[in-house]
């Protein structure tokens, strides 16, 4: 039974290495190809991290040289430049006619989406109640279509 035992562990870690190194030849892919793409998930990844951390001055800097170099493609670029411009949007910037929506919380008004959403993530009702922040963030995602229907919440 011994010998079986060690006969069966020999053969698994013999076959081991020459598989594994099998399989590692034939999915490697050109080293040129396999830098652009490391280049571009990183700028995307790093564009990602620079948005979600509030910094959407690097963020722009970043994008325009990405896109530049081939890196994202330009319709991304101008999805993610839109998507930095509306979480920048600050409260305040709304139609008028939606400021005087019953209950607007006019202690956001100097607030960012983006300020408004980490408020709500993070559980910090020190400025507003809960309710308030999700009307803050519904106005301002959805300022257009309110305006289209008329106003109404």
């Amino acid at each position: 039974m011994y010998a079986r035992c060690l006969l069966v562990m020999g053969f698994v870690l013999i076959g081991t290495p020459a598989c594994r190194h099998t399989s590692v030849g034939i999915h490697e892919e050109p080293a040129a190809q396999r830098e652009t793409s490391d280049a571009c998930n990183t700028a995307a990844a790093r564009i990602q991290a620079l948005i979600a951390q509030g910094q959407f001055a690097e963020a722009e800097v970043l994008i325009a040289e990405a896109s530049a170099g081939g890196l994202i493609s330009r319709e991304h670029a101008a999805r993610l430049l839109n998507d930095i411009a509306r979480l920048n949007m600050r409260l305040g910037q709304i139609p008028a006619t939606l400021q005087r929506a019953k209950d607007f919380p006019s202690q956001l008004r100097e607030y960012t989406l983006h300020e408004i959403e980490r408020m709500l993530n993070g559980k910090d009702f020190s400025l507003a109640t809960q309710a308030q922040l999700k009307m803050a963030k519904k106005l301002i995602l959805e300022a257009p279509r309110l305006m289209e229907k008329g106003g109404d919440l």
